[in-house]
């Protein structure tokens, strides 16, 4: 059957599901596993992983009360702990389906006990600690203990919400340089702190949790109860060594085709605003595919398989098309397959490899891909 899609990514349910089992040997059967599907699952399409996510995670995280409810749609039955405040709205919709609430502030936790109290509702809640990110969080500082403790308490009081957890961020995790290393330290011990001078209160705090991806690499002893998992799932990692060691795979493709080569005569201009000059001649091919489906225009540096071997791009990316060096390539012709991401002969580009060339992140890379490429599940 021919193809009729200009660009697609391909994700492979069998690689995630890889990707679990690595990750449940890597931890050890004594910690759950929280998995992130914001951001439309880094990319990756909700709608398309979240059943086979379910059978294999103990946890949801989103950051939005609409990614929970796609959760919920596609079959996904597991706690979801919704990452930041539900607009006002939303509240009680949210409890309907079963989201889990992060507690940032007392402020906030009398707005969710207002709004279910008058529908006749009750919801799960884990407290969060800010510890030194200073972002969004109940914060545990030296001194200010009995405050925080307060709110804590008024809290735990309120009788529409049940504590089932209780976390914190770590913003430098896994920057490997004895600064950050202690002040990573430093918030482990308020966090350790807090959840001390709770329990001791007569408290429940749940499951304990404050390390994501790379946190969780970088220090192990810092797991606690659960580890929150973003790009791991989908078998990303901040090195190639690290992903490897883990044993992930990949799993999506991102994959589009060649729509016109030509040739281009030395002293030939290419793409907008002329910046690149052809020194010589040259066989080029044209994408179809560009910024508009997160293909970026900064990516320009990247390179791109088309018939087992790596070309360079060449001049602007443009909104739906790029342009690429063809001339090492062996019969060059309109509709053959290029890759931007993922493997093709013995040639492989990474989501780290793009994010390392783009002073970005691998979650950030796939993420990215633009809603009008289509998502095509496999079980390849």
């Amino acid at each position: 059957m021919e193809n009729t899609l200009r660009v697609k990514a391909e994700i492979s349910l069998s690689d995630i599901r890889h990707n679990y089992a690595a990750l449940r040997r890597h931890y050890g059967e004594g910690v759950k596993i929280l998995s992130v599907l914001k951001a439309d699952a880094y990319g990756h399409g909700i709608s398309g992983i979240a059943k086979t996510c379910d059978e294999l995670t103990d946890y949801f995280a989103v950051a939005t009360v609409e990614e929970a409810e796609r959760i919920r749609t596609a079959g996904g039955e597991k706690p979801i702990l919704l990452f930041g405040p539900a607009p006002i709205g939303l509240i009680a919709h949210a409890a309907r389906i079963g989201i889990t609430f992060a507690l940032p502030s007392l402020e906030y936790a009398r707005t969710v006990q207002q709004i279910l109290k008058a529908e006749g509702l009750t919801a799960c809640a884990h407290l969060k600690i800010d510890t030194g990110m200073n972002r969004v969080g109940i914060r545990w500082r030296d001194g200010m203990e009995e405050a925080s403790m307060a709110a804590i308490e008024e809290i735990y009081g309120m009788d529409t919400l049940r504590i089932t957890g209780i976390y914190t961020h770590l913003p430098v995790p896994d920057n490997y340089n004895d600064d950050d290393d202690a002040f990573t330290a430093n918030q482990i011990r308020l966090f350790s702190a807090a959840c001390d001078a709770i329990t001791a209160k007569g408290y429940d705090v749940g499951i304990r949790h404050c390390s994501s991806t790379g946190g969780s690499i970088a220090h192990p002893e810092y797991v606690f109860d659960m580890v929150r998992i973003g790009m791991m799932v989908y078998g990303q990692c901040d090195t190639l060594e690290h992903t490897a060691k883990i044993g992930l795979r990949e799993s999506l493709r991102w994959v589009t085709s060649v729509i016109q080569v030509e040739t281009l005569k030395e002293g030939e201009y290419v793409s907008y605003g002329r910046t690149f000059r052809a020194d010589k001649d040259m066989v080029i091919g044209t994408l179809s595919c560009g910024y508009a489906d997160g293909y970026r225009r900064c990516y320009n540096k990247n390179e791109v398989l088309a018939g087992g071997k790596r070309c360079r791009i060449l001049g602007r990316i443009c909104m739906d098309f790029m342009i690429i060096d063809l001339s090492e390539v062996e019969d060059p012709h309109a509709g053959m397959e290029v890759v931007l991401l993922g493997s093709q002969g013995k040639e492989h580009i990474s989501a780290i490899e793009i994010a390392g060339l783009n002073a970005s992140t691998c979650g950030e890379v796939t993420a990215a891909i633009n809603q009008r490429v289509p998502r095509i599940y496999t079980e390849g």
